[in-house]
């Protein structure tokens, strides 16, 4: 996974968001109801058939005693048709809130990639921010990934076996037209 986790930096740092969503770095977006998201899971989406997978827009994971756990894109390798990477795009502004709801996507990937019976091989938690805020505790999101965590039932989800941790983010910021462009990006890659 790691030539993957590779790929994914080099793409996103190269001319792939300029080319395929040229409203990142061009036109400018309106912070409006869900559009970033959508956005962001077309992003994903549309990366992971660039890089040859069949990747599908929220993916739902086998049903469990628990929660409707619906990935916001999911890659599945084509020769076999099994889930590898699982990605989760949210909005985090710097408050407690938005960073409880990062804890809790990052559980719902830990619970996705248990119920897919651990065929997953990367999990991504992407993270777009409106402007400079203060960074995610990457180290709490570290600590929950390798340490295992208790889902909303309060079922323990234990450390994802054989799987990495890819934690991304984006800086979107305001220009003098009141539209957000792409800032800033950040890689951080976990083992569990």
């Amino acid at each position: 996974m790691s030539k993957l986790v590779s790929e994914i930096e080099e793409r996103l740092s190269s001319t792939f968001l300029s080319d395929a969503f040229p409203i990142f770095s061009q036109h400018g977006l309106q912070d409006t109801d869900v559009m970033v998201h959508s956005l962001g899971c077309s992003l994903w989406n549309t990366l992971g058939h660039e890089l040859g997978y069949m990747a599908l827009v929220e993916g739902p994971a086998p049903v469990a005693s628990g929660n409707d756990i619906r990935s916001d894109s999911v890659w599945f390798e084509k020769s076999t048709c099994s889930p590898k990477v699982l990605v989760e795009f949210e909005r985090y502004d710097g408050s407690a809130k938005t960073a409880g709801k990062l804890r809790e996507k990052l559980c719902n990937l830990m619970e996705a990639a248990m119920r897919w019976e651990y065929q997953p091989k990367l999990i991504v938690l992407s993270a777009w921010s409106p402007g400079l805020v203060s960074a995610p505790d990457l180290d709490e999101l570290k600590n929950l990934f390798c340490k295992g965590v208790n889902n909303s039932k309060g079922l323990f989800i234990p450390p994802s076996i054989g799987c990495q941790l890819l934690l991304h983010r984006l800086v979107l910021d305001k220009a003098h037209d009141d539209l957000l462009y792409l800032k800033h990006q950040s890689f951080n890659l976990v083992e569990s």
